[in-house]
């Protein structure tokens, strides 16, 4: 197969970077996944148990789980990873486990993790099925050799060899605990161009590849190739800053919201392949749709009427700033956005930035509307948690909202906090408008089976392909 972006390392605790994952999460994995419909389940754990106080997470490990180099899963593994994991240099540690304290074991196959302070997310984030903070490494291996060029994990795949922005090669795990890969082999082709892709994938040199939306309309004809279109919860939004006039008005994000038709923008930006989202995405199963959240349906008369209200009889000028090329279809987009707002008389000044200075004015709030990209989240806390120094306070009503989500018992409790975020944030559009999940294509040769993209974009169903 090929993929677009090599990794930048083999190291699960290395990065932050997305693509990054995709490499990861074929050789290593976490004790809990999360399955395509977002329900988390066991992995190298059978089971756990939380504390009555929500301070401690103990976790049980299955037996018989091997690491390539033929060590046994044990609990010392676990310590050392969470351990490790706080020497992270992108601070993956603060960012899934931000209330993690100590991971102790309690025996061979028993480990139990110490929290400061509830978080009921932790589970989620201890089940990421790109395995990003949870990867469990090998001690021995990881102390012994290079972790960002030699993956040891207990997955059903075993790196070979490792061509740095070239070529990963894997091979079928025997030894794997659970339902083993279906082919011998899994070679990884690097190639950064997308039209290169599609002519491998043509002339028979690649199986598998993952186009764009030209791509893939380019392969749709051939009567030897299939392609697929798999919704994701990678999320794009419009992100607003209300420390300034006149976004620190609540009528003015509303019209901002009601002002927007998600599904033209889908359209005319993706060429349809994107679908209306929410702050939790629509691959979430619980998840409310736009038309049942207050803002969330375009209403031209309601925005113009709302704009009045707060002193815009006649709309104003801002501007919005964007990554120009960010993905294919983000240049569209934003121009579809200044139509949309146009129409309700906020008369938008696209402003298109190199990645680096739009980082720098967003995350010193030096900005008034801004394009925004995010990946996926096994925590879907972490789609509508506020953005500190990007946007005003929290107001108390939503604080309240947030600790209540931390402190919930179960799974269920959970995500019924969840939606009241979502509800309550919805409501005062506060202070982001998420638009779009984007949609993502995979091609293949006609007669492979199993090929399943999950809404995470996880890889690891990578095992379950064949032929015939």
């Amino acid at each position: 197969m090929a993929e677009t972006t090599a990794p930048t390392t083999l190291d699960p605790q290395g990065s932050a970077f997305f693509a990054d994952r995709f490499a990861w999460q074929l050789a290593y994995e976490c004790l809990l996944t999360t399955t395509a419909d977002g329900k988390v389940e066991p992995a190298l754990a059978s089971g756990y148990e939380r504390s009555k106080d929500g301070l401690t997470y103990t976790f049980h490990l299955k037996p018989n789980v091997k690491f390539h180099n033929g060590e046994a899963l044990t609990a010392d593994d676990v310590v050392y990873t969470f351990t490790r994991l706080k020497k992270s240099p992108d601070g993956i540690d603060k960012a899934m486990f931000p209330t993690l304290e100590e991971t102790v074991a309690l025996s061979a196959t028993t480990v139990e993790f110490r929290l400061k302070s509830p978080d009921a997310g932790f589970v989620n984030n201890m089940a990421n099925p790109l395995v990003w903070g949870c990867a469990v490494m090998n001690k021995k291996a990881a102390t012994s050799s290079k972790a960002a060029v030699s993956m040891v994990g207990t997955g059903p795949w075993k790196q070979e060899s490792y061509r740095a922005n070239s070529e990963l090669k894997l091979t079928r795990f025997d030894d794997y605990w659970g339902a083993k890969a279906k082919s011998g082999r899994l070679n990884i082709l690097y190639v950064p161009n997308v039209s290169t892709q599609v002519s491998d994938l043509e002339a028979d040199k690649v199986d598998l590849i993952f186009p764009d939306v030209a791509g893939a309309k380019a392969l749709s004809g051939s009567d030897k190739l299939a392609v697929d279109k798999a919704a994701t919860d990678s999320t794009i939004f419009l992100q607003v800053n209300n420390l300034t006039k006149p976004f620190d008005d609540q009528r003015v994000r509303q019209a901002l919201a009601l002002a927007l038709d998600r599904d033209s923008l889908a359209q005319q930006a993706y060429s349809g392949a994107a679908q209306a989202s929410l702050y939790i995405p629509p691959g979430t199963s619980w998840a409310p749709k736009p038309v049942d959240l207050p803002n969330s349906t375009q209403d031209v008369e309601k925005a113009k009427r709302l704009l009045s209200e707060a002193g815009y009889p006649n709309g104003f000028s801002t501007s919005l700033m964007y990554i120009s090329g960010y993905d294919s279809g983000t240049n569209d987009l934003v121009a579809a956005m200044q139509d949309q707002l146009a129409k309700v008389g906020i008369k938008v000044q696209l402003e298109p930035l190199e990645g680096g200075a739009w980082g720098a004015k967003l995350t010193s709030a030096k900005y008034a509307l801004s394009w925004n990209a995010q990946s996926y989240y096994s925590n879907p806390f972490q789609y509508v948690q506020p953005a500190e120094g990007r946007q005003g306070p929290v107001p108390s009503s939503l604080q309240k909202l947030l600790d209540a989500v931390l402190k919930a018992e179960s799974q269920e409790a959970y995500q019924q906090a969840l939606i009241a975020i979502e509800k309550a944030e919805a409501e005062v559009v506060y202070p982001t408008i998420t638009l779009l999940a984007t949609d993502m294509f995979v091609a293949y040769k006609k007669g492979m089976h199993g090929v399943r993209v999950p809404p995470s974009q996880s890889r690891t169903f990578l095992s379950q392909v064949g032929h015939g």
